[in-house]
């Protein structure tokens, strides 16, 4: 599998998406100052498909993009953002993912401080936007099976969210 981050316009656009996948709480996003950002993405099938979201998160309350959010991400097991929670239902299996991960951003030796779980999706995309090759791949080659999941799962649901899902996906299929 070869992972696809390559320039600084692919990590600033693995952190754009990640910030996406955050609860929509006041202060979310800047929608504005996003779609000028886009602007600045090379890739049009990403481009599009983020505007896409954005689209439809602007003719909504940020109360409704909540519990849309709460919904979609924290009652199903099924699309959660805990990636490995997908694909591990034995919590011992999960466990040695979870510290495989955690190896993998101690290696790299970035510090990703978090109160998350370290497969936490906003949490991975913020990682391969400043890893290296090498890290980014093997890191990708644990979660891209459960992200591939979730986004069957989201289009299946017709979740906004699956257009985000889907131009991170651009980013580490091979």
């Amino acid at each position: 599998m070869e992972v696809m981050i390559v320039t600084d316009h692919d990590k600033k656009s693995l952190s754009l998406l990640s910030s996406l996948f955050a609860y929509p709480a006041h202060p979310w996003i800047d929608i504005k100052e996003l779609r000028r950002t886009l602007n600045e993405v090379c890739y049009t099938a990403i481009r599009d498909q983020v505007h896409s979201f954005l689209d439809y998160a602007e003719e909504r309350s940020l109360e409704e993009l909540a519990e849309l959010y709460v919904i979609t991400f924290d009652f199903s097991e099924n699309s959660n953002l805990d990636l490995t929670s997908l694909l591990c239902p034995d919590d011992r299996k999960r466990g040695v993912v979870l510290a495989n991960l955690k190896d993998i951003y101690h290696r790299a030796q970035l510090d990703m401080d978090s109160n998350e779980l370290p497969d936490y999706l906003p949490l991975i995309l913020e990682f391969l936007s400043v890893a290296g090759a090498k890290e980014s791949k093997e890191a990708v080659s644990i979660v891209e099976p459960a992200m591939e999941k979730l986004w069957e799962q989201l289009k299946k649901n017709n979740s906004p969210y699956a257009r985000i899902l889907e131009a991170c996906l651009w980013y580490t299929a091979a």
